[in-house]
């Protein structure tokens, strides 16, 4: 494809794409899925390993694909098709909030504007041809060389807004549109405001639905999240935790380091389940170690773009689209000087709570790859670059069928924007929240986005009719109740009726269930075959993460687990996992507990004994 179509007689660039035929023969249509970011390839994401689990295209799909063909093409800038790969930038360490992270990303965008060249000799300004428009051009063209016909594109996060591009320029390509997480094309706040303004609602209805949560806070969890912002103030919190790697290693955090958590439970459950827990153990406990393996958790899971090769993620590709599709605090044709300063007027503008508990200045230090605020500060002035949309709202022919999904807890795309998209869409369009549910519902994240994706390719036209009722049943987060200290600060099992347990008993079997819940939710999180316990022993994962080994196991200091931790998927597709431990929990002082636990659901049932005596009850699921 051309480099310029502005230009074709200049470079050509080469575009990667996978033809999947239907494999029960003859194909009712083509689907089309388009990866986020920006700075994803699609083709790698056609298959892959999650949780334990498969994910993404094709696990979304799944039995569609027997009828229906699967194009999957990679963006140009990403994975096979003219990647941007800036060694510097690939590999940046240390924070992005900064002017030398500012440099490193105008430094690859000179590079870039030296990379290609016109017939003539001169240098193609590159730096603007590596946007949503141009790469919606690339598609059409392969769609049109292929000649499938109107085909059914889908596109999550970046990939919706993507999506909408296509489908703003070719929308006679299409026979279905679905856009899963996404966020408006026309008038984008480049405050991104609702994303925190989603937060405290998103924290607080989590913790409530999570009996254990909702018993242990007695505060609304976002005045628990500006206290622990309030303690980062007076010093950075630094210990040795649990890696994302499964090893020990020293983790330190500060204010900045909470915007970027609180940030990531937009796409990581994981943030949602622990962060109120973990904040309350360092307020109230003095212990740091539950909120640092959160952070050296989050660090490589969510926020892992820099090391990673090109062909998994490009950094550059993401400034590419960003600097230029996406609107700035600053006019991208002034110069760096004059940016800096429009940014710091647009700065002081701002009434000063706009992200409270947060300063502006944190907020605007955050991840440049959650929100480039200020990393297109040196990023060239653009020349030829071409806008994302071509038409003005509404932008879709009334007749087009659009599925919108979006996730309740998703506050990088939250609902309450999905009204203004609707409105700049036209067509004919449905919106679907998935309750309980993150960023990006489809790709094989859920059962239920899978399900809703499939029934509506299989009928676009039966939209309005279409049962979704799978929406309202997504389980909710089992949000931790506590990170006790010792033995003694944790909330016992309910006991049975007729059973003669000590205090201490229950408690341990207690210790014993969250311990093997706490498990589960690493190994989902980091995948990692050998982890390390919060204070101490270990966890080995076999089976793709179906069986877990505990060895001393610690999540309460001086309480240690052994035994294994089985899954198997439940009977119903959105209560996850069906759980058995069979575990023996000792402590100082006290006689060794074996137990097997039980849960599907809300509820663990545990049987056990100590000594003899029966130590039986209910405690909720971890």
């Amino acid at each position: 494809m051309p480099l310029d179509y502005s230009s074709p007689a200049g470079p050509d660039i080469q575009i990667a794409y996978r033809w999947y035929p239907a494999s029960a023969g003859s194909a009712q249509g083509t689907v089309v899925p388009v990866e986020g970011g920006p700075g994803y390839p699609s083709i790698e994401s056609v298959q892959y390993g999650s949780g334990g689990g498969e994910a993404g295209y094709a696990t979304m799909y799944g039995p569609l694909l027997k009828h229906f063909n699967m194009l999957v093409v990679d963006n140009r800038g990403t994975g096979e098709s003219a990647p941007l790969k800036c060694a510097a930038l690939q590999g940046f360490q240390g924070p992005t909030g900064t002017s030398a992270f500012q440099q490193t990303v105008g430094a690859c965008a000179e590079a870039l504007d030296h990379r290609y060249r016109y017939p003539n000799g001169s240098w193609v300004h590159a730096s603007d041809l590596f946007t949503s428009a141009l790469a919606a051009e690339d598609m059409a063209g392969v769609i049109q060389a292929l000649g499938v016909g109107r085909v059914d594109l889908y596109g999550d996060s970046y990939g919706s807004f993507f999506a909408q591009v296509f489908a703003d320029r070719h929308p006679r390509l299409l026979r279905s549109l679905i856009l899963d997480s996404t966020y408006p094309t026309v008038d984008l706040d480049p405050w991104y405001r609702s994303s925190v303004e989603s937060m405290p609602g998103n924290f607080q209805a989590v913790c409530e639905r999570a009996p254990p949560c909702a018993k242990a806070e007695h505060e609304q969890v976002w005045s628990r999240i500006g206290q622990l912002a309030q303690r980062l103030r007076t010093g950075s919190l630094s210990g040795v935790v649990p890696g994302a790697g499964g090893k020990r290693e020293r983790v330190s955090m500060d204010a900045v380091g909470l915007v970027d958590l609180v940030n990531d439970a937009a796409e990581d459950g994981q943030v949602y389940r622990a962060l109120d827990a973990a904040a309350r153990a360092l307020l109230e406990e003095g212990q740091a170690a539950p909120l640092l393996r959160l952070y050296a958790q989050r660090l490589a899971v969510d926020e892992a773009y820099f090391g990673l090769a090109v062909r998994e993620y490009s950094v550059e590709l993401y400034f590419a689209v960003g600097c230029l599709d996406y609107p700035q605090l600053f006019d991208m044709s002034a110069s760096p000087a004059q940016r800096a300063a429009e940014l710091q007027a647009a700065q002081a503008g701002l009434p000063a709570s706009t992200f409270s508990p947060f300063t502006t200045a944190e907020w605007l230090a955050q991840d440049e790859n959650t929100e480039a605020y200020t990393g297109c500060l040196d990023w060239p002035a653009p020349t030829i670059a071409t806008p994302p949309m071509a038409g003005t709202p509404p932008l879709l022919p009334a007749s087009l069928p659009v599925l919108v999904l979006g996730g309740e807890l998703d506050d990088w795309t939250p609902p309450r924007e999905v009204p203004k998209v609707l409105a700049e869409l036209g067509g004919h369009a449905r919106f679907v929240e998935l309750a309980n549910s993150t960023h990006v519902v489809g790709e094989g994240d859920t059962s239920c986005g899978s399900t809703l994706v499939q029934r509506f390719v299989q009928d676009p036209e039966g939209l309005d009719t279409m049962d979704v009722s799978c929406a309202g049943a997504v389980a909710a987060i089992h949000a931790v109740g506590s990170y006790p200290g010792s033995l003694g600060a944790e909330t016992p099992i309910s006991q049975a009726p007729g059973d003669n347990a000590s205090t201490a008993a229950l408690q341990m079997a207690a210790a014993g269930v969250q311990t093997a819940g706490d498990a589960i939710a690493r190994f989902q999180a980091i995948e990692a075959k050998h982890d390390t316990g919060l204070y101490g022993g270990s966890v080995t994962a076999a089976h793709g993460g179906r069986l877990l080994t505990l060895a001393h196991d610690r999540l309460l200091p001086g309480v240690a687990v052994s035994g294994t931790v089985s899954l198997a998927p439940a009977s119903g597709p959105e209560q996850g996992e069906a759980v058995v431990a069979q575990v023996t929990v000792t402590a100082a002082g006290q006689k060794p507990l074996r137990l097997a636990a039980t849960w599907t659901g809300a509820l663990a049932t545990v049987v056990g004994s100590q000594a003899g005596l029966a130590v039986t009850g209910t405690v909720p699921a971890p």
